[in-house]
């Protein structure tokens, strides 16, 4: 019994080694026609020779849709080769088998549902045109569109360009492939660049919008040089004189001072700070220091300080505090005023104040105006009254007496009154020259029925300035000026040799020295990245969500005929305008791949795409790029960390292109357990019907036939050995 199981079970193996299988249904078969223009005329013809009664189709392009025969042509499924539309299709069928003929230009590929057999139907001769723009172009920039010619077959071609550049026309000899010609010209504004090719194998047309990314807009306030050159590099430059809110803008230019604007335009500056724009402040004769923008409340976000040169200004003023400054508040506005000038000081400056009625008194005498000094200045000032005649003699002689001897290089005092002074001598006239020039003495006359003759003359006298403010409320305007005046900030004239810091802004920059210069020094949190010595003529840094820059000399005066300070104050601009509020990229279609460009203030750039993910590599200032291989579409994401700054979709390539679609049709039948069939013949000598496989089957029965042998051999020897 056994040696007959031990016969059976070896047959059984033998038997299952052979896989012997049982027919069952016929094979379902679903038949996908290319018809995309590259492939649609070769399909068609070879497509009668796979038909079969039971066979489904689906012709696809850019779309899929089924069909009734093989030989139906559908011309209305789009220019492209959707191959995942025409496999989701199949899927829906539930295919045994897919048979798939096509050029292999596939745009996506998708997975197959059940195991795919291919036929490569090469594309029809076709010389096809298409333009790659440059990736990420600036405004006023020399930019080239590259023409892109794919050829599946030899010919000569007639090319016509239309652009900015003008029109050109040539005649080419094209061979199979890929071939490339480019079109250059300055990008001053959006540009539309076209092509005709005119072969034998017919007319090809193409065309491309050219748009500069470097849209930046800035609004210049003040500073027409700079204006000037800013525009001479294409940046659309709108000269201002206010800041309205909302700031239409990406970049503004601080020419003008503090009390050139009201406090609503500061208010709105510190706003469009923070929400990711950049200023730019420059030393024109109003701008930067001579503006007051170190005492302002954006001083925090300016990142340049002065560097305060030897010596300061000494300066008392000599206030009417008699009956008639009560009157319509003008003690309240002089007192105002007069804080400004205390302000405005510096450590180096001396300031006092001696106020006349009946008599003279010292609020202060002049001291340097320190942080302490400059609270101990305001606390007494503020205690001042008004009340009683006008009498000024005492109190100008002692604000002479009070400004001998001080460690300053300039001495001056200013005289204020709203009336006629009862105490005029031609002594006071005497004083004020015997005091001049070391001494300058200057008068204001506030309302009409200030003694304006007296006040002219001493002024004359004293070897200053006469001033005539009209009304009260005028007062705290003027003193911020005066204080402007008196504690002005002095540029160095001469030539001062730069030295460069490594920074995108200066890259292989070798500038010529600057005629003047705005004694300035960069904020620790700032960077120089140009300097003089131990001054900083370009200080760059971040504030808010925005940039900061401040430029220490005035280019009306500096650089003059020097052709690098247009290109030099574009890229500064430039860079101020990449904030991280404003990162942008852009896909460009290359020969085998497609390149991402990112331009925007990163860290580690990541690009992901099914699946996987690459880093960008940097490529210049704020410029990163990446490589997406052919054949990924559709959508990618750049990420920094693990935050998503950007969704991009990618271009699709030219339905005829240099590409092995052989080898495409090859890989992807393999990967589905089918593979590329050569003919017909081929396709009609796989299995017509579906076959249970047996082998599973006969395994399992000599498994079982084995045990039951094993186990009547192991009875036999218990009952042997009982």
């Amino acid at each position: 019994m056994t040696l007959w199981l031990r016969i059976a079970t070896m047959a059984l193996l033998v038997l299952a080694a052979w896989n012997p299988s049982v027919p069952l249904q016929p094979v379902r078969t679903v038949v996908l026609l290319d018809q995309s223009p590259s492939a649609r005329d070769a399909v068609t013809r070879f497509a009668p020779q796979v038909a079969t009664p039971s066979a489904r189709y689906v012709a696809f392009a850019s779309g899929a849709e089924p069909v009734a025969a093989a030989t139906a042509r559908r011309v209305d499924l789009g220019e492209g080769t959707n191959l995942a539309a025409a496999l989701e299709a199949a899927r829906q069928l539930e295919p045994d088998r897919i048979v798939l003929v096509s050029d292999g230009l596939f745009q996506t590929t998708g997975v197959p549902s059940a195991p795919l057999f291919a036929f490569y139907q090469p594309p029809s001769p076709n010389l096809s045109v298409s333009l790659v723009p440059p990736a990420l172009p600036t405004r006023g920039e020399t930019v080239e569109v590259r023409v892109v010619l794919e050829s599946t077959a030899p010919t000569t071609a007639r090319l016509t360009l239309s652009g900015p550049a003008g029109t050109q026309t040539r005649s080419l000899s094209v061979r199979p492939g890929r071939s490339s010609l480019g079109y250059r010209f300055s990008l001053e504004q959006p540009s539309r660049v076209s092509v005709r090719v005119q072969s034998g194998l017919g007319t090809e047309e193409a065309s491309v919008q050219v748009n500069p990314v470097d849209t930046t807009r800035v609004w210049v306030l003040g500073d027409p040089s700079m204006a000037r050159y800013l525009r001479a590099q294409g940046f659309a430059v709108t000269e201002r004189r206010d800041v309205p809110n909302p700031v239409e803008a990406e970049v503004i230019v601080v020419g003008v001072g503090v009390r050139d604007l009201q406090p609503t335009d500061i208010a709105t500056l510190q706003s469009f700070l923070g929400a990711g724009g950049s200023i730019l402040w420059t030393a024109t004769p109003r701008g930067l220091f001579f503006g007051g923008w170190e005492r302002s409340t954006l001083a925090g976000a300016l990142p340049v300080e002065p560097q305060e040169e030897p010596g300061g200004v000494g300066l008392v003023l000599v206030l009417d505090v008699s009956g008639s400054m009560v009157e319509q508040g003008k003690i309240d506005l002089a007192l105002r005023g007069s804080l400004e000038l205390i302000r405005s000081g510096r450590p180096q400056d001396y300031i006092g104040v001696v106020t006349f009625s009946d008599r003279a008194a010292w609020r202060f005498r002049p001291r340097p105006m320190t942080d302490q000094g400059r609270r101990e200045a305001e606390s007494l000032l503020l205690s001042a009254t008004a009340g009683g005649g006008t009498n000024i003699a005492r109190a100008y002689t002692q604000a002479l007496e009070s400004l001998e001897g001080l460690p300053v290089r300039s001495r001056q005092v200013l005289v204020l009154t709203d009336g006629l002074a009862q105490d005029v001598t031609p002594n006071l006239y005497t004083l004020a020259r015997d005091a001049a020039p070391e001494i300058r003495t200057s008068t204001v006359a506030l309302g009409s029925d200030a003694d304006q003759t007296f006040l002219r003359d001493l002024a004359v006298s004293g070897g200053g300035t006469f001033w005539n403010v009209p009304r009260a409320a005028d007062l705290p305007r003027f003193f911020l000026e005066e204080a402007q005046r008196a504690f002005q900030r002095r540029s160095l004239e001469g030539s001062f040799p730069l030295s460069v810091r490594p920074h995108p802004v200066t890259r292989g920059l070798q500038p010529p020295p600057v005629s003047t210069v705005l004694p300035a020094r960069a904020k620790p949190w700032a960077q120089s990245v140009l300097a003089w010595g131990e001054g900083s003529v370009l200080a760059v840094g971040e504030s808010g969500r925005g940039r900061v820059a401040a430029l220490a000399t005035d280019l009306s005066r500096s650089w003059r005929g020097w052709p690098g300070v247009s290109p030099l104050m574009a890229e500064l601009t430039r860079w101020l305008s990449q904030t991280p509020a404003r990162p942008r990229a852009q896909a460009v279609q290359e020969q085998g791949f497609t390149r991402v460009v990112l331009e925007g203030q990163f860290e580690r750039p990541r690009l992901r795409f099914g699946g996987l993910e690459q880093p960008f590599a940097p490529t210049g200032a704020l410029r990163f790029e990446a490589r997406v291989p052919a054949g990924v579409l559709g959508q990618v994401q750049i990420f920094e960390g693990e935050q998503s700054r950007l969704t991009l979709q990618l271009p699709s390539p030219p339905e005829w292109r240099s590409a092995d679609g052989r080898a495409a049709l090859r890989e992807l039948a393999e990967s589905s357990g089918g593979r590329l069939l050569a003919s017909p013949d081929e396709l009609r000598a796989l299995p017509s019907r579906a076959a249970l496989s047996l082998q599973p089957y006969l395994l399992v029965l000599a498994l079982l036939l084995f045990l039951w042998e094993r186990w009547l051999e192991n009875r036999r020897l218990r009952r042997l050995t009982a």
